[in-house]
């Protein structure tokens, strides 16, 4: 489990991770990890201070309109 995945799962039980595989120009090729959270928008705010401490950025939000809710996408900074 990495560090980003242990983050949502302190805000939420709808945690789930997948990889990206990118092509540079040189071509090597680059894993990306993606995180997907869904939280009660009042946790939003304080879900994105602690995953930006820990190495991460939010790339996508969705709110879902029947809910007090919404999920967000998250990957690694870029170094």
């Amino acid at each position: 489990m990495t560090s980003g995945e242990a983050v949502c799962q302190e805000f939420s039980n709808e945690v789930s991770t997948s990889s990206r595989i990118f092509e540079e120009d040189d071509y090597t090729l680059i894993e990306l990890e993606e995180i997907k959270c869904r939280v009660e928008i009042d946790y939003f705010t304080p879900l994105v201070e602690r995953m930006v401490q820990a190495g991460y950025c939010c790339t996508q939000v969705q709110k879902d309109l029947r809910s007090d809710s919404c999920t967000a996408w998250f990957e690694p900074m870029s170094p």
